[in-house]
């Protein structure tokens, strides 16, 4: 069995179209000489998996199973993508109860730390994540190796730190148990399991217990590849799809490299990777921005309503100013293109 990610590890750029053709001749020769299964895993939903996916799927290529939202799996038939409805029961129990278990377990390290230090303020505490600032790196180190040794019995969380903050979040976790979880159903040992990744979220299938075999392309996480190091794995030397189309090819040919790249930065001395994550927490979605667009322009609307009929004191004619100013632009541009 050959487990994938999506973004990132088989779709990178646009440029690697050329190479979907080369992938899927070279996908047809292990499943006619080895049997081979190809899953392939995601966190995006199933049908934003079949939008992504469709420029592979229009070059003949498609996955024999596909786990979407990092843990619940469908079958890929003739039929379509048909959900494995008992373990995607249970794997939502899971993740519940994970979140549970994780958001109390943060509880009591955010009272401990805050308890014992003076100089420590919370940036943010909510769901899955905790984000401190001390006064001093030293304090913000102490505290984030304190926490690295509180999240090992909870692999869905990451202690990140950058200079004076430190920061815990979640991380999906469930890829490896769902691909873990067909391997058993499917009657395959994880010694004929090699799963490749680039993220954080890929790390759970890299674990001994559901793949013997791991790989990343050179775009990965630094975390990934410190991952695959240690598990003896390949580390490419290219990205995305033509990093797995040279880990497909080593592992055939026996030149397995498992060395990390030149200038590699271990992940707890790595700052950048605090700061993406950091930032991509405060980033604001698409749609919560339209949500809020619609709910000024519908409170516009109704205060120009009255402000029309002078039913607000005073700064009506300011209201109605924005609206009487787009009316005249519209009427002098009907007339300029309709005289």
């Amino acid at each position: 069995m050959i487990a994938t990610d999506l973004d990132g590890t088989l779709i990178g750029s646009a440029n690697e179209f050329p190479l979907y053709s080369k992938f899927r001749d070279r996908l047809g020769e292990l499943r006619k000489n080895h049997g081979m299964i190809w899953v392939a895993c995601t966190g995006r939903s199933i049908s934003s998996f079949r939008s992504f996916f469709s420029p592979m799927r229009m070059m003949g290529l498609m996955p024999d199973f596909v786990i979407v939202d990092h843990a619940y799996i469908y079958e890929v038939g003739q039929y379509g993508c048909i959900p494995h409805v008992l373990w995607n029961l249970r794997i939502r129990y899971l993740i519940w109860a994970s979140k549970l278990f994780a958001n109390q377990a943060i509880d009591e390290w955010h009272d401990m730390i805050t308890s014992v230090s003076l100089g420590v303020s919370t940036i943010r505490r909510r769901d899955e994540r905790l984000c401190l600032r001390f006064d001093s790196e030293e304090s913000a180190k102490v505290a984030a190796d304190m926490l690295r040794e509180k999240i090992k019995p909870y692999p869905h969380l990451q202690v990140f730190s950058y200079l004076k903050e430190v920061e815990v979040r979640s991380v999906p976790f469930t890829k490896g148990l769902a691909l873990s979880e067909l391997a058993h159903h499917l009657e395959i040992p994880a010694s004929e399991i090699l799963a490749i990744g680039n993220g954080h979220n890929d790390i759970s299938m890299m674990s001994k217990k559901v793949a013997h075999l791991v790989g990343c392309p050179s775009n990965s996480e630094p975390e990934v590849m410190e991952t695959v190091h240690k598990e003896g794995g390949h580390i490419a030397r290219y990205r995305s799809l033509s990093g797995v189309l040279e880990i497909l090819d080593v592992y055939e040919k026996g030149t397995v490299n498992s060395n990390l790249p030149e200038g590699w930065v271990p992940p707890e001395r790595r700052d950048e990777s605090f700061k993406r994550s950091s930032h991509h927490g405060r980033r604001t979605s698409p749609r919560v921005i339209r949500t809020w667009l619609l709910i000024v322009l519908v409170i516009y609307v109704v205060l120009n309503v009255f402000a029309s009929f002078n039913l607000i004191p005073f700064v009506s004619q300011y209201i109605t100013w924005p609206y009487r100013m787009l009316m005249s632009v519209l009427e002098k541009l009907i007339i300029m293109f309709f005289p």
